[in-house]
């Protein structure tokens, strides 16, 4: 059985949870129950646009959405160590 890939992502300063290899940030904040707004899941709309504020992305699908150097989209990104994000 492969070696599950667990990293820390803390929400607002407030939640923390582990991704754990799911598809994307947001499946990941949805698996853990963390509110998110979303709608397209494919880098249209920018609605799960969050603020990066500590760590690194790894993008696993292209956005559509002109984004600030520090914005990410859920739908499009999984962490690359240890995150902090603002909803």
């Amino acid at each position: 059985m492969p070696k599950s890939f667990m990293t820390r992502v803390t929400v607002n300063n407030s939640i923390v949870f582990d991704y754990d290899a799911e598809f994307s940030l947001l499946d990941s904040m949805e698996e853990n129950e963390v509110p998110v707004t979303y709608n397209c899941r494919g880098g249209y709309c920018g609605l799960c646009k969050v603020k990066l504020t500590q760590g690194k992305v790894t993008w696993v699908q292209d956005s559509l959405v002109t984004l600030q150097s520090d914005d990410v989209l859920t739908c499009c990104c999984v962490p690359d160590g240890p995150i902090s994000i603002e909803t």
